[in-house]
């Protein structure tokens, strides 16, 4: 059995100087370019999966490519590889957003959309799951013993390799806040190496639920400031990637019987806490008051980027800030393996549960970042923890508070329906 996949990339320029996004923190624009910015598009049948390595990518982009889809492509899902080393187009989040950046970007995706839909051709699926590979650890929980493998479907044309999609659930963060070279991270060292293994293969390196995972064992905190530990490089990028591409090239795949390619898109809502213009203030004058204080170049960019979100917010009617981010959640089918594409950022224990809800009737890829990144959208049972991802992303992610307990229980709800939906 077999489906049609189409294949096609390529490289977005990014200018030095360019606004990067991930850190808020950084204390400057992009100083040059260690491994270039890759657009790269798959086609199965008539949904299009496209990886871009930013941080994150708005739902209006989306929107923007939606509307120039090729004939016979009908569900896009664009997926950020949510590398912190990446320009930023965000629009208001994550960043100084570059406008002319981002109308490149969107049409190289229109690009790549159309070209990998002209190149479709008729290729068999294989699906495998590695080893756990001892890469990530649980940034908020240190002593957990979570430790994820990659899924990943490989398509052969002719029994050779056309196309990889692998997912691996951890926070691309090997490059640190001081860091100004615009990179993939980690994703882009996967890709190279199973291309260099697969000749004329094309490799899409999606960041799977993890948004509560890092390579390592630091922290998010430790983002706050410029790394002095001599570990994030780029050299510990490609090792890293190197490790997950050579698990994958070593696990036993089976073949899945897939000869069509089904689709479903579930409307989701996330409620947002919003911050009250009380706690705003407070948090304000004690932001400025540290600042005063004198602090480390890294500390003040971040005490700035979270001012002037407070600024922002205090001239802004309370009952004119959302109270409900709306977006979607899309699975795809091949047979009995499916994908399910969650926004923003989800955690590793959401992905855990769909695939456990989904049983012995499918297994399950799931990825984040996908079809907009409003922010970190945590487990309930998350939320007494605190941390960054609960109590304090949303500023750098320019929202007027954090999600409210129940989100990422809403985004489980909606991939069961759309996984439903697939076996309607």
């Amino acid at each position: 059995m077999s489906v049609l996949v189409g294949t096609a990339q390529a490289v977005l320029e990014v200018p030095v100087g360019t606004p990067m996004s991930g850190y808020a923190a950084r204390t400057g624009p992009s100083t040059g370019v260690a491994d270039p910015v890759t657009v790269r598009a798959l086609v199965l049948d008539r949904a299009a999966l496209v990886t871009v390595d930013v941080c994150g990518l708005h739902e209006r982009t989306v929107e923007l490519v939606a509307a120039r889809l090729p004939d016979g492509v009908e569900t896009p899902v664009l997926a950020a590889t949510h590398t912190h080393a990446g320009p930023c187009v965000t629009f208001e989040r994550l960043g100084s957003h570059d406008e002319g950046v981002h109308e490149r970007l969107v049409e190289t995706v229109v690009d790549v959309v159309h070209r990998a839909a002209a190149d479709r051709r008729a290729c068999t699926v294989h699906h495998g799951v590695t080893p756990p590979l001892g890469v990530a650890s649980n940034r908020r929980h240190p002593t957990r013993a979570d430790d994820p493998p990659a899924s990943f479907l490989r398509f052969d044309d002719g029994g050779r390799t056309h196309a990889w999609l692998v997912a691996f659930p951890c926070h691309p963060v090997v490059l640190d806040a001081g860091n100004r070279l615009v990179s993939g991270d980690f994703p882009a060292h996967v890709r190279q190496h199973l291309e260099a293994a697969t000749p004329g293969a094309l490799c899409l390196a999606a960041t799977g639920a993890g948004g509560d995972m890092n390579p390592g064992r630091h922290g998010a905190e430790a983002s706050f400031e410029a790394d002095t530990t001599g570990l994030r490089t780029v050299a510990e990028a490609r090792r890293v990637g190197s490790v997950i591409a050579q698990a994958v090239l070593a696990a036993p795949t089976r073949e899945v019987a897939a000869a069509s390619v089904s689709v479903a898109v579930e409307p989701v809502e996330l409620p947002i806490d919003r911050t009250g213009p009380d706690q705003a203030r407070r948090e304000l004058a004690g932001w400025r008051a540290e600042l005063a204080r004198g602090v480390s170049r890294e500390r003040a960019a971040l005490l700035e980027t979270w001012a002037a979100w407070a600024e922002q917010l205090l001239a802004t009617e309370h009952d004119e800030l959302p109270d409900v981010w709306r977006g979607s959640v899309t699975a795809v089918g091949l047979g009995p393996v499916a994908l399910v594409a969650l926004p923003g950022e989800p955690f590793l224990a959401t992905a855990d549960r769909i695939e456990r809800a989904a049983g012995h009737q499918r297994p399950v890829l799931v990825l984040g970042y996908a079809n907009g990144c409003p922010g970190y959208v945590p487990p309930a049972e998350e939320y007494p923890h605190g941390g960054y991802e609960v109590v304090d992303a949303h500023r750098y992610y320019a929202m007027p508070g954090p999600f409210a307990a129940g989100g990422a229980e809403r985004l489980e709800a909606a991939a069961a329906r759309a996984l439903a939906g697939l076996r309607a």
